[in-house]
């Protein structure tokens, strides 16, 4: 039996230089994960591929004071599976 995936954003509320993200339990067979950051109007602010190490991805996104303070939706599509938190940047 497999356990549930888990995700994780941290520091969040975050300053907007490092994120830190894990996500547990990704599927067999997924060797990257697509991670987009967007607005609250939709616009993709930050995209990125990360490579998965057996099934965990474990990534520091830097982010160098570029993203606005405000609040911002992180998507991350593992194969046939989309996880989706909220992040907030203050300044």
């Amino acid at each position: 039996m497999s356990s549930a995936p888990e995700l994780s954003l941290y520091p969040n509320p975050n300053r907007g230089d490092q994120l830190m993200i894990n996500l547990s339990a990704i599927e067999e067979g997924v060797s990257t994960v697509s991670i987009e950051m967007h607005d609250l109007f939709g616009k993709r602010v930050s995209a990125s591929t990360i490579a998965v190490n057996d099934g965990f991805l474990s990534t520091t996104l830097e982010l160098n004071g570029t993203i606005a303070a405000g609040m911002y939706q992180v998507t991350i599509t593992t194969g046939e599976r989309i996880y989706s938190e909220r992040l907030v940047i203050q300044p």
